[in-house]
């Protein structure tokens, strides 16, 4: 038999039955410990810290507008607005 067969065990055979009062906690849960320091706001160590810094961002646009060029200029050649002949040529 493999070690990947799945062997079926009667519920007084598993460790869940010997772990009587058991709780289980789930975070966000109305339970658990967590969310009310969550709902308070206490977890905010970077709070007043920018995601990116300006050279990150300007780098970001940048490739963002090139990506939106390509887009415009691709949907011309699917919509049929753009001859083949013409971008053809740029790409030689």
């Amino acid at each position: 038999m493999a070690s990947y067969d799945f062997i079926p065990t009667s519920s007084s055979d598993s460790e869940v039955s010997e772990m009587k009062g058991y709780e289980l906690e789930v975070d966000g849960s109305p339970n658990s410990s967590s969310t009310a320091s969550d709902e308070e706001g206490t977890h905010v160590a970077y709070g007043d810290d920018s995601l990116a810094d300006e050279e990150w961002i300007e780098l970001y646009e940048r490739d963002r507008k090139e990506k939106e060029v390509l887009e415009k200029a691709l949907q011309k050649r699917l919509n049929g607005t753009e001859k083949v002949r013409d971008w053809m040529q740029l790409n030689s």
